[in-house]
């Protein structure tokens, strides 16, 4: 047996002890399994057995590690709400990757040259939505080399009638909101 599946059974069994020494035992478990199912039920149908089980693997992983629980079963809603989060949030980023097809799914694993593409189309899509300034400005800005980098970067100043580090700051702000719209666009 592997080391996760040693860890992960080592984890099952200090969730079943704390279990035991909260005055339950397998049934305790049994119990909580359902009520974080019916919980999850509420929310998401479909998923709500895989992410209870997901809820007490977390849970056993938590007690394994160490964590100070006063109650299991008070402690466990506490869990299944963050992963119910996660969840959902998972559901939206695929919905928005469904509307718009140079977003790339969690789940799809695209090689090298596939994510590269999507990565760029992406790229292109940012771009675009800044508008023509700014991408006249951040492609100038960033497109040359060496002493012509120094060059560019002066005529652009100029050209702007802003000094050296108001354009670098400017500069640096389209990137940082370039690599965000990338970022949301990849679902990374």
């Amino acid at each position: 047996m592997s080391d996760a599946g040693v860890a992960a059974d080592s984890a099952f069994a200090a969730l079943l002890a704390r279990l035991s020494a909260d005055g339950g035992d397998a049934a305790a478990y049994e119990s909580l399994r359902r009520r974080l199912i019916q919980f999850l039920r509420l929310h998401v149908p479909a998923e709500a057995d895989d992410l209870a089980d997901v809820v007490l693997d977390r849970l056993a992983r938590r007690l394994h590690e160490g964590t100070d629980v006063a109650s299991v079963p008070s402690y466990a809603p506490g869990i299944a709400r963050m992963v119910l989060h996660e969840a959902r949030a998972k559901s939206a980023r695929r919905h928005r990757a469904e509307a718009d097809p140079t977003l790339v799914p969690d789940d799809e694993a695209p090689d090298d040259a596939s994510e590269l593409e999507h990565v760029l189309a992406a790229l292109r899509a940012c771009l675009d939505a800044a508008g023509t300034s700014a991408r006249r400005l951040i492609l100038a800005y960033y497109g040359a080399d060496g002493a012509a980098r120094i060059a560019t970067r002066k005529r652009l100043a100029d050209e702007c009638a802003i000094s050296l580090n108001a354009l670098r700051n400017r500069a640096l702000r389209l990137r940082d909101a370039l690599e965000d719209c990338v970022r949301k666009r990849t679902v990374s």
